[in-house]
């Protein structure tokens, strides 16, 4: 019996697809693909595979997947998820990787609005080179058969016929499966779907700077675009601490000296005014907002100076989340 390459996000329709090609004796390795906009953590995903019996794989997308971001050929979903082309990638990662091994997915039509429409489906799988060759058990009854299926390594008899975002029938599919309590939630923690972090990724997309420190700073702080530079602040002490480490040559440090307040990151800057606005931004975040004068501290290169500024207050035509 062949063996099953199962794109797996750690979601409960993953696991459930899992288990139930498991339970038809196929050996099956779950390969998870990540990066830092989306994926979970190895012990978080080992914690259901091993329960479940399936080996686990995974693998970091990256540098293939930053591309795809900034110019996605078929678009973005509400927010800047280029849903349809990530898919369709990792799709064709685990064809590389399958070689001549069944393909499968937990994907359920119509679960979700850009990427698992039936059209949606048939397109992703042109674009990966997979036409009929992706099996998916959760609603597999609802679709043409695969070619697994005409060459008979699977039967229509084994799979569901699940569609829709509802999740009622899920309860007595996991009973049946014997699947044991303490299940995840239904997949998705893509960042890239939220509204706030959007924006971020949407100005850096924008500047050109859709980099691997920037990216890295995208979790934390406040998010600032002055003329040129770019600036986060930190909003207590463990990101105040993280910026401060983080902080490299090329970047300027920033924080008060005579009250106490955040620190900041300035990067991508090029003109000296946006160092005495991100100042003044800082001091106004600071305990002497109310003040005429606060002193700011300014990093760079291991050289430090320190700056009479005014507190800015209003700055959110300049704040970017």
């Amino acid at each position: 019996m062949k063996k099953v390459f199962l794109l797996f996000s750690g979601g409960l329709d993953s696991v459930i697809a899992a288990k139930l090609l498991k339970l038809r004796g196929f050996d099956v390795e779950a390969v998870h693909f990540k990066t830092p906009f989306f994926g979970k953590e190895e012990s978080e995903l080992r914690e259901f595979t091993d329960r479940i019996g399936v080996e686990l794989k995974v693998f970091d997308i990256t540098d293939e997947f930053l591309p795809l971001l900034k110019n996605p050929s078929y678009g973005y979903g509400r927010n800047v998820n280029p849903c349809i082309d990530c898919k369709a990638l990792m799709l064709k990662k685990l064809k590389e990787i399958a070689g001549g091994g069944i393909i499968a997915t937990g994907e359920v039509v119509g679960q979700r609005p850009m990427s698992q429409r039936a059209h949606a489906l048939r397109l992703i799988e042109k674009l990966a080179g997979l036409e009929g060759r992706i099996l998916r058990p959760l609603s597999g009854k609802l679709l043409p058969p695969t070619v697994y299926e005409k060459e008979g390594f699977i039967k229509r008899d084994w799979l569901l016929d699940l569609q829709g975002r509802s999740r009622k029938r899920y309860p007595e599919i996991v009973r049946s499966l014997g699947i044991d309590a303490d299940l995840p939630t239904p997949a998705g923690g893509c960042l890239l779907t939220q509204p706030a972090f959007a924006k971020k990724v949407k100005d850096l997309i924008n500047h050109d700077q859709l980099m691997e420190r920037d990216i890295a700073l995208l979790k934390i702080g406040r998010h600032f675009r002055l003329s040129d530079g770019k600036l986060v602040v930190g909003r207590n002490r463990e990101e105040n601490l993280f910026l401060k480490d983080f902080a490299k040559d090329e970047d300027i440090l920033l924080f008060t000296v005579d009250v106490p307040g955040p620190t900041a990151i300035l990067r991508h800057f090029s003109s000296p005014k946006d160092v005495e606005f991100a100042s003044r931004i800082v001091a106004g975040y600071s305990d002497g907002k109310n003040r005429d004068i606060v002193l700011v501290a300014v990093e760079r290169d291991g050289k430090k100076e320190k700056i009479k500024v005014k507190p800015l207050l209003n700055f959110d035509s300049y704040r970017i989340t």
